[in-house]
């Protein structure tokens, strides 16, 4: 619809985009939301079973997409996110993680006929969870700093959300934790926030299933995590170091649609399985698994 409009409000929009990145501070009126819940399945008495859908203003929606192009920008001329994350980067898509995982297999498991250890992490409502003092501190370690960090602080230090439901909504509130939805700049957040868990990963002394010059021991697409290990105790190291992070900056996993799976050859399939733990909860076996829409 913006494209539509006269050249003078075209003017005026851009008028008001530039005070908004000279001064740092971002609309309280743009900081408003109105979410509809969404039934999706299962009992309708459960609050779990309804998806928040939030309208927010249209202009803010634009002007966070002008940031987004900005800080995807600095992240990647600086080499700041991990070369496991690839989720809503530029030249990326699902297919590179499904990829190399078949390449994996089929390097060590058909070929070489040794095992793979892995646990594909499914993470509790992970962008609504988002620890705001500490997403704070992730942008400004990330180097993200100036106006366009002023903007982001404010972005979340203001905004509130009334809920509607038929005709009637609820009073307004604070919305205490987790990132915008429907805003283009919430990917890229999430990247930076979850950036040090990919690299504590990587760095750490759990080995990794070799692939050229390499180790592979995480995959990662946004909140998709895959953890990669040539051997049981090299999963779990990397399990506990998973566990520390989510006690550290307030993100949870669930354990119900966490599952770990083995690849190897059926004929090295007997024996007693290792146990796998997040804490003090033990991991579920699985046989197949859909990672990234594609069943495995």
């Amino acid at each position: 619809m913006l494209k539509l409009t006269s050249a003078k409000f075209q003017l005026a929009i851009l008028k008001l985009f530039n005070l908004i990145l000279s001064v740092g501070y971002f609309p309280d009126i743009w900081n408003q939301g109105l979410i509809t819940p969404i039934f999706k399945k299962g009992d309708k008495f459960d609050p779990n079973n309804y998806r928040g859908i939030c309208v927010n203003s249209n202009l803010g929606k634009v002007f966070c997409s002008i940031i987004n192009v900005r800080v995807l920008n600095f992240l990647n001329k600086h080499n700041v996110l991990s070369k496991s994350q690839i989720g809503f980067i530029p030249k990326h898509c699902t297919t590179d993680h499904i990829y190399t995982l078949h390449t994996l297999i089929d390097k060590h498991v058909h070929q070489n006929n040794t095992k793979i250890y892995a646990c594909f992490i499914d993470f509790q409502k992970a962008f609504d969870s988002i620890w705001h003092t500490g997403l704070f501190y992730k942008v400004i370690e990330s180097g993200v700093g100036g106006k366009t960090y002023d903007i982001i602080k404010s972005m979340y230090t203001g905004n509130t959300c009334a809920i509607k439901i038929g005709k009637k909504r609820t009073e307004v509130f604070t919305q205490g934790r987790g990132l915008c939805q429907g805003c283009n700049l919430s990917p890229a957040l999430f990247n930076i926030y979850i950036n040090e868990l990919a690299t504590i990963l990587e760095e750490s002394s759990a080995p990794g299933v070799s692939l050229h010059n390499s180790e592979v021991k995480c995959l990662l697409f946004a909140d998709d995590l895959c953890l990669l290990s040539p051997t049981a105790h090299g999963l779990q190291q990397s399990l506990d170091l998973l566990e520390q992070y989510c006690q550290t900056w307030a993100l949870a996993v669930n354990p119900k649609k966490t599952k770990i799976m083995i690849f190897q050859r059926r004929s090295r399939s007997q024996g007693i399985r290792p146990k796998f733990s997040i804490g003090t909860t033990y991991i579920e076996y699985c046989t197949h698994y859909n990672y990234l829409c594609l069943k495995i």
